[in-house]
């Protein structure tokens, strides 16, 4: 797609002599700065995002096959200290 824009002279300048040494022409050199600004961009955008957003996407995302090992962890794990607690007193 053409596009057009107005550059100081100097900067016009300093863009024919890194295309010149990079054997390139202009246009690529500024495709390719405007590439990088693009990509800093979007990075920036992503850590202003809150770590919720920015995990958003895996949120739901994970199917254990209908295994619910988390549903009575609390009840074993006081079952569990309990038994503990015995061994220690059979002593």
């Amino acid at each position: 797609m053409p596009f057009s824009i107005r550059l100081e002279q100097d900067m016009v300048n300093q863009l024919r002599g890194i295309a010149v040494r990079s054997h390139r022409s202009v246009s690529d050199v500024v495709k390719e700065a405007l590439e990088v600004y693009i990509t800093g961009q979007s990075q920036q955008a992503d850590v202003l995002k809150s770590p919720l957003d920015r995990i958003a996407h895996l949120i739901g995302c994970i199917d254990r096959g209908g295994v619910t090992r988390s549903v009575d962890t609390g009840r074993l794990y006081a079952a569990m200290l309990k038994e503990r607690h015995r061994a220690r007193r059979a002593r």
